[in-house]
């Protein structure tokens, strides 16, 4: 596990095309997912890694140059969470890695690392997407009534955790 640099661009946004294609396949609009260019993907990745914002981190799971996932973390922006919260605001691992622990290693490491920043760690995740809801629910983190609509056009509800310090 390391911190994600502006030189892991290119994988990172060739994994997002890759992990948004597999997983949102049932989910999103076939024209959403045909619009994820990994090109411009890598673009604004080397863009946001290049001029992280305070208290943003990325990390990254895999052997020295790969990237196997990702998790994107930083301040929960919403209005109704409690002060101070933070969020995993992305979660993407490689679709044949999926179920080999890596996943939970990569959220697990991203957790703490909220947890020793803020009181409460929140994520979203589309309503519809069963097995995210199975994998965050066995981390502990509960629906907590928050949801909204997303630029996909599909609902994302929110569930959240207290820290644990």
């Amino acid at each position: 596990m390391r911190a994600a640099e502006a030189g892991d661009s290119r994988a990172i946004g060739a994994l997002a095309t890759r992990a948004w294609n597999t997983a949102y396949a049932d989910l999103l609009a076939p024209e959403v997912l045909a619009a994820m260019d990994p090109v411009e993907q890598a673009a604004d990745w080397h863009d946001y890694l290049g001029d992280l914002p305070a208290g943003d981190r990325v990390w990254v799971i895999g052997p020295p140059g790969a990237v196997w996932g990702f998790a994107r973390t930083g301040p929960c922006p919403d209005m109704d969470a409690p002060p101070g919260a933070g969020e995993v605001h992305g979660l993407y691992l490689e679709p044949v890695r999926i179920g080999t622990g890596l996943g939970r290693q990569l959220f697990g490491h991203a957790v703490a690392d909220l947890e020793a920043r803020h009181g409460t760690v929140c994520v979203w995740h589309f309503a519809a997407n069963d097995a995210a809801g199975r994998f965050y629910e066995r981390a502990g983190f509960l629906l907590d009534g928050a949801s909204r609509p997303s630029s996909f056009g599909v609902v994302e509800v929110r569930r959240s955790r207290p820290a644990r310090r």
